[in-house]
């Protein structure tokens, strides 16, 4: 069937939903003609209009068209009728739209209050109203990506449904397909044709390399021989593909050890993984959210200590974490450390304590009461020692990461750098959009490979000497750790120390009080909402380049008994509610980080006003 060069379109955006419609039917034929090429929509009752809880359709749609034929190549809706985190996700797929596709936007019921950062980029992409929707507009965009705006719409006040006809055009260039006689290649734009926001693979002007070039090895590349790496994945190629191409990428990786594993697994994600020839298998996946995940990553588990008894660790990642160039140049240098301390369970990637503004010393390492976490390793004794347990764990509501942590690793520690070698990008279904933030500042090492700093001080009775030897020379802080004077600056002394009470929590075996231990870490900007982070009882809080600080709890931790005679510990039970008021107010503006909506009071006469002078 030949394919118009223009297509008649239709784009709608209410409080009551949305709608887009392409009739591939041109002005040339007869007016009884109707060919839908795209129909999608959302429609609420009239019931149901806002205000009403958020619910699943409603956002910022983001619709990617095939240039050539109108297709739908992606297609997802962004909560941004929620302020937090939401607008990075729509900022990283945007970022892998191919220039050249035609992109529709749509408002469906609400999606501007989450806007934020992505206006930026939306206005640079060619925008007028992107920096001036007030949080309750409704707006259709229709632009080419690289090239020029279609159809742009906005109603900023009142509940009136708005329609944008539009003739659309198609191009009549040929598709890479057609000039290429390399069989690889054409497997790639034949993907390109159904498929967008694929970033470099789908880039018809600056392609992706296929096959990717290997990457350089390592000085202790041998440490990696035997040590398989097992991706966890499912429907989401878009964020499968990123996350792969970062990995292959990274000096030290190996192809041949790299195995994707996949629960649901749809025809995108397994055509994908063929392109790019990575090995991949599935597992059985049953049930629903969570309840799903932790029997799928039993079952991935189960996979790895059949297929590799006797490989000396493995390594995991999800389908949405990006590695840093140094990954395996930093795992390389610590496996070793699983093998030689029992009482390490762990290898993360990603640092708990590595946050914007708490992360200097690319070389420097820690180890802590963590959980398994965004790009880490284990040995195979401690998968066999969790399944032991898995077999008969039936949690349809723990997450297995944080199941692994309170049942299987036994007062265990992880190692872990100052600055993160992952990146946790994606958003699924266990994300918390305001938790997200501090997760989309954290700074990825980018330089490699980076030589570790005394890798074997990391064992426990060297680091228990370590870190006893830091806090006896340390400087002593007291008062209030919520106030901005409590840290010196500038900094006079290269370690400081904070005792402050930290009980154990009846009934909860050796488990610190996580009340005491929340307000102490968040007024400094580590992580608080668990206990998560403590080397037995000490956080390091590095909060210059030169200049650490450590905080003991005390009676609770085993250094306890390194606190000077005479200095009582800072104690949180004895302040008054007002006071614990204001602590929370502090530490909420200091770290927390809101960005100001600054669209907020926009006016149809300013608007008006900005196109006059345009």
């Amino acid at each position: 069937m030949h394919i118009p060069y223009r297509a008649r379109a239709l784009v709608w955006s209410s409080c009551g939903g949305w709608g887009l419609e392409v009739d591939g039917c041109n002005n040339t034929q007869q007016q009884d003609c109707y060919n839908p090429l795209v129909r999608y929509s959302l429609q609420l009752p009239p019931e149901d209009t806002p205000p009403h809880p958020s619910r699943e359709g409603e956002g910022l749609t983001l619709t990617v068209l095939n240039q050539r034929n109108a297709a739908v190549v992606f297609h997802k809706v962004f909560p941004l009728g929620q302020y937090w985190a939401h607008y990075a996700d729509l900022q990283w797929h945007m970022d892998r739209v191919a220039s050249g596709r035609v992109v529709v936007i749509t408002v469906a019921v609400s999606g501007t209050v989450g806007l934020r950062q992505a206006a930026h980029q939306l206005a640079q992409l060619g925008s007028l109203f992107a920096l001036h929707l007030t949080p309750m507009a409704h707006w259709t965009w229709v632009f080419v990506k690289g090239g020029r705006t279609i159809s742009e719409t906005v109603i900023l006040r009142g509940v009136a449904q708005h329609h944008a006809h539009l003739l659309l055009p198609l191009s009549d260039l040929p598709s890479p397909t057609q000039s290429s006689n390399q069989s690889l290649q054409q497997q790639r734009w034949q993907y390109c044709q159904l498929h967008g926001a694929m970033g470099g693979l789908c880039d018809e002007h600056s392609p992706d390399p296929l096959p990717p070039p290997s990457p350089p090895t390592l000085a202790h590349q041998s440490a990696l021989a035997n040590v398989p790496v097992v991706v966890t994945a499912g429907a989401r190629h878009q964020y499968l593909y990123h996350t792969l191409n970062t990995l292959l990428a990274a000096p030290g990786a190996q192809r041949s050890n790299v195995l994707v594993v996949l629960g649901d697994a749809p025809q995108p994600t397994t055509q994908l993984l063929r392109l790019i020839n990575v090995n991949f298998t599935q597992v059985p996946v049953h049930g629903k959210d969570n309840f799903k995940l932790f029997r799928y990553y039993r079952s991935v588990f189960q996979l790895v200590a059949r297929t590799f008894p006797d490989a000396p660790a493995v390594i995991f990642l999800d389908e949405d974490v990006e590695v840093s160039p140094d990954f395996f140049s930093f795992m390389s240098q610590t496996l070793w450390l699983l093998r030689e301390d029992p009482t390490l369970y762990c290898i993360n990637g990603f640092s708990i304590s590595g946050y914007e503004g708490r992360a200097f010393k690319k070389s420097q390492l820690f180890r802590g009461s963590v959980q398994v976490q965004w790009g880490y390793a284990v040995a195979l004794d401690f998968v066999r020692e969790a399944l032991a347990s898995w077999e008969q764990a039936t949690s349809n509501t723990m997450l297995y990461d944080f199941w692994l942590y309170m049942n299987i690793r036994k007062l265990r520690e992880c190692v872990f750098p100052e600055v993160s070698r992952t990146r946790h990008f994606g958003i699924g279904i266990n994300t918390i959009p305001y938790l997200k933030e501090a997760v989309i500042r954290m700074p990825l090492q980018i330089e490699a490979p980076i030589a570790l700093q005394e890798v074997s001080v990391l064992k426990i009775q060297s680091w228990q000497k370590y870190i006893s030897q830091e806090i006896t020379e340390a400087t002593v802080l007291t008062g209030n750790p919520c106030r901005d004077s409590f840290l010196p600056s500038p900094a006079t002394a290269r370690t400081y120390v904070f005792y402050y009470q930290l009980n154990i929590l009846p009934g909860w075996g050796n488990t610190p009080n996580y009340f005491q231990y929340h307000v102490v870490v968040q007024c400094l900007g580590l992580w608080s909402l668990s206990e998560q982070g403590h080397h037995r009882g000490v956080s390091v809080v590095r909060f210059s380049l030169n200049s650490t600080l450590y905080l003991v709890g005390v009676p609770y931790s085993f250094y306890s008994n390194l606190q000077q005679p005479g200095n009582t510990p800072w104690n949180i039970d004895t302040l008054t509610d007002q006071q614990l008021d204001q602590m929370g107010r502090y530490s909420h503006n200091k770290y927390s980080k809101r960005d100001h909506i600054t669209n907020i009071n926009v006016t149809s006469d300013y608007i008006m006003q900005i196109m006059a002078n345009g």
